[in-house]
Order: structure tokens, then C-alpha cells, then sequence
């Protein structure tokens, strides 16, 4: 995610070659959907592990909610303050100012329901404007919430499970692109503005990713029962990494195919679900193939820097809006631009990614897991 931020601020996505500009969108430009994948293997694994057994509700929102939340408030308050003492631009259209935002629209952001209500008013600002990427925090959010109500019966059943999510978000996609037709049918007229609005609105509402968290809990159950499974550890792992292998195929090849369409990589909706499929597949075959192959993904610095990627990830938009604002950043697209963008964010996302970690999330995430083990 701040990799795709990064090229597109500085302009290069729009400046190289077709082949490359549509790996850049097709596989830069869906990061968000490895993130809601990877929240699901890790989310529902605990219960893959229990044999389908959930656990106490309290003890699960106290984890998930000290996981989420806090971090989350803090960038908020840091957003407002930010946006109430300085007079900053938008990152794209760096002659808007950005607004400081109304106390509605802070109590939005800061109970994740901004993205829900911006599919009712053109007024509600997902990240105050300086951070959009907090859009993902409201999908998270409700998948926490639902995951008690379906776990047990995806345990038993997750090949039908898998299938009703599917539907729903192909459903909402395809509803969605159609909606001047289906607005039509009601006798209404939302008109061209309101069309793109509510498209782009729906594409951050969860139905939009539930087929991408199912995919990561079907991926958890698979791990889990390919562990404990009588085949050889030398077979599991050479067809996994034949799996990995015939999957990244299919990832790339869809990549091609949804990048010719530049940022608005799900316009093809048949297209983008194969593409999360073949990318959960690779993802969970990688995961089981043998260590060698796992070494790029699971090195010492690897997982260091997952360790601090939460702050790293609420904090990089607010950095490059700060930078854009304070320079006069080119944005021609070269790639000394791009490398001058990353000099002046980088530096300051990750040392705050450090400090979140070390001072704010790992210790409430420890006195929630004392917490959880007291009250079970």
C-alpha cells in the first residue's frame, strides 16, 4: 500500500510503458486485498486450530479491539491536529486545501463509520481527507464482528461458506456498476456525479471484500488440516510448491488483465475475484512449501518490519500529504521524483510505525491478552 501511494503521488504510474503501468496497478494497486486475505488466515486460525471451537466473545473483542482501535484513534486525534494548525493540500490535487474537518465528521472517523455513511452523503470525508487509506479500518472492523456469527458454521461447511461470499460481493460489484440502470427500474435519477460517487463509496463497504476475508479463513482451515494430515511433510510441501507455482501464474496473468484499467483495478469483477482466489491460493501454498522458498517472506528484517507495519501503514498517507504540502514536490513521474518522494516519507512512516509498536500497541495488546486469560 505505501508502495502504490508512493508511485502514484510522484506520478510515475502514469508516465511508463502499458506492460509496466499494468503490473504496477494490477499487483501494486490491489495490496489492500493481500491485507484483507492475510486478516483472515490469521483472525480464524485460532478456531481452525480448535477444531471449529470459537471461544468468548468478550475476551475476542477485548484482542481484536486493543488490536485495531487505539492505534487507529491516535493517527485520528494526530489528523486533526494536523489539519486544524497547518494549512495542508491534497496529495492528487495539490491545489485543493484540505478542510478541517466538522466535529461530525471527526466522530465519524473516529467510531469507523465514515465509510458506511459515505454511501449516504457526499459530505463525509474517509480519513479527514489526509489519510484515505483508514477506509480499510471500517472493513476490518465489521469482519471482527460477523467472524462470531459464521465461524462455526464455515468450520463444517467452508466450501459453501466460501461460495455465499463469493456471491455477495459479486453481487454488490455487479450492482453497483449497474446502478443508473437499477436507480432507472426504482424511477430514480441519481445523475452521472451521484453514479461515480456511489461506485467508488461502494467499492469500501465490506460486501465488496467478503469474498477476500473468506478466501484467507478457507486458507487458515486448508494450513491447519494439511498440517495434521497424514501425508508426508516431502509431499506436502512438493505440491505446494507446485500450487505456488501454477498460482502465481494465474495471479500475474490476471494482474495484466485488471492493470490496463489503471487505478480502477475491479472494474472487471469476474477478473479481480480470480485474481484473489489465485492470490490466496499462492499465498497459503507459499506458506506450506519448503523453508527455502519461504526465506523472502520470513528473513529476521522481514519480520521486524511487520511487527511495526500497522503504524506504518496508518501513518505513511498523512506523511506523503505532509511532504507535498511543505515542498514543492515534482510529480512528473521520473523516477529521481519517486526516490525524492520516499527520501522525505519513508524515514519519518517507519520511526513512527516503531514508536506506535513499542509504546502504544504491544503494550495494550499484552494487558488484553492477560485480560483474555482471566475472563475466559
Amino acid at each position: 500500500m505505501v508502495a502504490i501511494h508512493l508511485i502514484q503521488i510522484s506520478g510515475v504510474a502514469n508516465t511508463v510503458d502499458d506492460l509496466v503501468g499494468r503490473m504496477i496497478w494490477g499487483s501494486f494497486g490491489r495490496a489492500v486485498e493481500a491485507l484483507f486475505i492475510i486478516s483472515g488466515f490469521v483472525v480464524y486460525l485460532p478456531t481452525a486450530a480448535r477444531n471449529g471451537e470459537f471461544g468468548s466473545f468478550i475476551p475476542y473483542a477485548i484482542r481484536r479491539g486493543a488490536r485495531l482501535l487505539p492505534a487507529y484513534w491516535l493517527i485520528v486525534f494526530l489528523s486533526v491536529l494536523l489539519l486544524a494548525t497547518f494549512a495542508l493540500s491534497s496529495p492528487v490535487l495539490r491545489d485543493q486545501t484540505l478542510a478541517v474537518p466538522g466535529l461530525g465528521n471527526v466522530l465519524l472517523n473516529l467510531t469507523t463509520l465514515a465509510v458506511p455513511a459515505s454511501m449516504f452523503s457526499s459530505d463525509v470525508s474517509v480519513g479527514l481527507g489526509i489519510d484515505p487509506p483508514l477506509w480499510t479500518l471500517s472493513s476490518e472492523l465489521v469482519f471482527y464482528l460477523v467472524l462470531p456469527l459464521v465461524a462455526v458454521f464455515f468450520f463444517k461447511r467452508p466450501v459453501l461458506a466460501l461460495l455465499v461470499s463469493a456471491f455477495l460481493t459479486l453481487a454488490w460489484m455487479i450492482a453497483f456498476d449497474n446502478v443508473q440502470s437499477l436507480a432507472s427500474d426504482l424511477g430514480l435519477d441519481p445523475g452521472a456525479g451521484e453514479e461515480l460517487r456511489l461506485g467508488f463509496a461502494s467499492e469500501q463497504q465490506f460486501p465488496a471484500w467478503a469474498f477476500s476475508f473468506a478466501l484467507g479463513m478457507c486458507g487458515a482451515l486448508a494450513w491447519v488440516r494439511l498440517n495434521r494430515s497424514e501425508r508426508s511433510r516431502q509431499t506436502i510441501e512438493s505440491r505446494a510448491g507446485l500450487a505456488m507455482v501454477a498460482s502465481l501464474g494465474i495471479t500475474i496473468v490476471a494482474a495484466l488483465i485488471l492493470g490496463g484499467d489503471g487505478a480502477f483495478t475491479r472494474e472487471k469483477v469476474i477478473w479481480s475475484m480470480v485474481f484473489s482466489a489465485a492470490l490466496a491460493v499462492f499465498m497459503v501454498s507459499m506458506s506450506l512449501c519448503r523453508p527455502a522458498w519461504q526465506r523472502p517472506f520470513t528473513g529476521e528484517k522481514v519480520r521486524q518490519l511487520g511487527d511495526i507495519s500497522y503504524g506504518i501503514y496508518l501513518s505513511h498517507y498523512v506523511f506523503i500529504t505532509v511532504a507535498v504540502s511543505a515542498f514543492t514536490l515534482p510529480a512528473g513521474g521520473t523516477i529521481g521524483d519517486f526516490l525524492l518522494l520516499a527520501l522525505i516519507v519513508l524515514p519519518p512512516t517507519l520511526l513512527y510505525g516503531y514508536l506506535s509498536a513499542r509504546f502504544l500497541e504491544q503494550p495494550i495488546r499484552r494487558w488484553a491478552r492477560k485480560y483474555g486469560r482471566k475472563n475466559p
